[in-house]
């Protein structure tokens, strides 16, 4: 039976959050049973883009402290690592990891920063779809990972956590290149299972920061929300089983565990054993959900020439209103599918999409540093979309644990 510790905590009060954190890991086995004296640990973090922990992006560094103090106790070797959603080079990430609070959490634990910037390609015999990728040089060559999460909502995947965080571990630009290349949901989302696969059980614990989450449109514009919550297991998707109904969200029903189902990682209707709360007590009822970018159950019963109509009117589109636009171009220089242009306009630039082209990734959204791209959803989105929004907020599951879940006291 798999095992989530699920951990109260109301704030970021860093002796709070060190005892919720060392309780988790404790009702886990201990830390000892995750790390080996000697052993380097990197700590993959969610450092999205340059944005302060107040905004709810990126992993808290209270968090990363408590779990990095918690790794040398064992005799570790514990280092901070992400490749956030931009270039991955020493000046770029060095500015994230200052705003995000990382340089201050590696301070006050004395777990270095992550300064090598070099990656190569891997291969994955045992892929689905992604069979060679580039990866970060420093997370491969780590003797064990730890998947320090960040719980929000998601404009493309309806939500990202555990599974979906190991994506950073592909550098910088480099996201950008598999984004297009694996533009269908499913596909994406099989393409992060094959990065799993490859990693092959190296990524020891799984510990969601949940005491924020973001609602919404996430994961970058949309709006902090109070969970009150530390999670962690030795199972990502085990761990996102859980954690999305605290979103109040069916777990089966969102592709990340309906993939992950299918990939193994976990049994349909599974067993899981939630240790520490009672997860009935600590659903966010109110929660702001995200619908994934997902046409596929309507595409399916029109012809093959007709499926870019059909992607095109049936999912959310991102807009970028001329008033809000500050010309930067990072949503020109960050689209996969290259629909993005910039136009004089008053002085200044503005991003105009083409909609033909447009594959909806929303890395536009995500990335952009002002937050002036919206997630607009068409009339027929609308329409389509009614009926399952009413199936899910009447579904009597929708605020209990799926399967078989114990929540023992």
């Amino acid at each position: 039976m798999e095992k989530v510790a699920l951990i109260k905590a109301t704030s970021y009060e860093q002796n709070e959050v060190t005892t919720a954190i060392e309780k988790a890991v404790n009702l886990l086995g201990g830390i000892d049973k995750f790390v080996q004296k000697g052993q380097t640990v990197a700590l993959k973090v969610n450092l999205l883009m340059k944005a302060t922990p107040e905004k709810c992006m990126t992993t808290h560094p209270a968090v990363v402290e408590a779990v990095a103090k918690l790794v040398l106790k064992a005799g570790g070797k514990p280092f901070i690592v992400d490749s956030a959603g931009g270039p991955f080079t020493e000046g770029y990430i060095n500015s994230i990891y200052n705003a995000s609070g990382m340089t201050l959490a590696s301070q006050n634990s004395g777990a270095p920063l992550n300064q090598d910037y070099t990656y190569y390609e891997v291969e994955n015999p045992n892929a689905k779809v992604g069979f060679k990728f580039p990866i970060v040089s420093a997370i491969d060559k780590a003797d064990v990972i730890f998947n320090l999460t960040k719980l929000k909502t998601h404009s493309f995947t309806g939500y990202t956590n555990a599974i979906k965080n190991m994506f950073g571990i592909i550098p910088g630009l480099a996201k950008v290149e598999m984004h297009g290349k694996y533009r269908d949901l499913d596909v994406f989302i099989d393409f992060l299972y094959d990065i799993w696969t490859y990693l092959n059980g190296k990524v020891k614990l799984n510990i969601t920061d949940a005491i924020w989450g973001m609602e919404g449109f996430g994961p970058s514009n949309g709006t902090p929300k109070q969970m009150n919550a530390i999670l962690a297991s030795e199972n990502p998707l085990a761990l996102d089983y859980i954690a999305t109904q605290l979103m109040t969200l069916i777990p089966e029903t969102t592709p990340i565990i309906r993939k992950g189902i299918e990939h193994g990682l976990l049994e349909q209707n599974p067993e899981i054993e939630v240790l520490g709360e009672d997860l009935t007590q600590m659903i966010v009822k109110d929660f702001k959900t995200c619908e994934p970018n997902n046409y596929k159950p309507y595409a399916n019963y029109v012809p093959q020439f007709l499926q870019g109509t059909v992607h095109r009117v049936m999912t959310k589109r991102p807009v970028i209103p001329k008033a809000k636009c500050k010309g930067c171009g990072k949503c020109h220089d960050h689209c996969p599918a290259k629909a993005i242009t910039m136009h004089p306009h008053k002085n200044k630039r503005f991003a105009k999409i083409d909609y033909n082209k447009c594959i909806r990734c929303y890395c536009c959204q995500e990335l952009c540093p002002f937050g002036a791209v919206k997630i607009k959803s068409g009339i027929i989105y609308k329409i389509l979309h009614i009926k399952k929004n009413k199936n899910r907020t009447t579904n009597p599951h929708s605020h209990h644990n799926q399967g078989k879940s114990e929540t023992p006291h």
